[in-house]
């Protein structure tokens, strides 16, 4: 053997062998449990987080569309009988009788076995900015009363009105669909509005 050959054969029998660290592997398994456990952890509360929003965000809505209905009855109520067309005004009443159904009920929602609630509506907000939109309302047909152009302004604010409150609750039936109860009072009242939707193009388009 010569000196190179025994030189390599010394040095191949130095050299480290690698070892198989078993405990290495089970750590490593570990970690990627926990790891995973985790991220399961913070997905499942981000999804609880969205399924709470989506509950406020249906009662927020149940609530301002409540306000607003109830507001708009009042308006109704004082300016209705003022109107010239019959028509117009039977179209007022239906409106109202419609308002005040889809009120008691979305009232007796919204309370609901709460002893301690008094009101169905508890966001300040929702009060507040309602009570301006309606006070908007009422001066704008109190003027077209005084100019003698009521049933004109009536006919187009009102359908603005119907209108937005079939968008509110269009919005509500999309969000309620686990919520059999709230669904129950929508639905109907969602297609009442449709329908004096109806009767107020057809009154602004008699031809149609």
């Amino acid at each position: 053997m010569d000196n190179l050959a025994y030189l390599n054969q010394i040095s191949q029998s130095n050299r480290p062998t690698k070892r198989h660290d078993r405990g290495k592997g089970a750590n490593s398994l570990i970690i990627k449990l926990i790891i995973g456990g985790l991220v399961l952890f913070f997905l499942l509360m981000a999804i609880g987080a969205l399924l709470g929003n989506l509950g406020s965000r249906s009662r927020n809505l149940a609530e301002q569309i409540y306000t607003r209905s109830a507001n708009l009855n009042s308006t109704l109520q004082t300016y209705t009988p003022n109107l010239k067309s019959s028509r117009l005004r039977a179209i007022g009443s239906s409106l109202s009788s419609i308002l005040i159904n889809g009120t008691n009920q979305l009232s007796a929602y919204l309370i609901g076995d709460d002893e301690d609630k008094d009101a169905p509506v508890s966001d300040q907000k929702i009060i507040d900015e309602e009570l301006a939109l309606q006070q908007e309302l009422n001066l704008s047909l109190n003027n077209a009363k005084l100019n003698g152009i009521l049933d004109r302004v009536y006919e187009t604010q009102i359908t603005l009105q119907v209108s937005l409150l079939v968008s509110l609750t269009s919005q509500l039936l999309e969000r309620s669909s686990n919520d059999p109860e709230l669904t129950k009072i929508i639905e109907p009242l969602h297609n009442s509005l449709l329908a004096i939707q109806g009767n107020l193009e057809s009154y602004n388009n008699p031809s149609s």
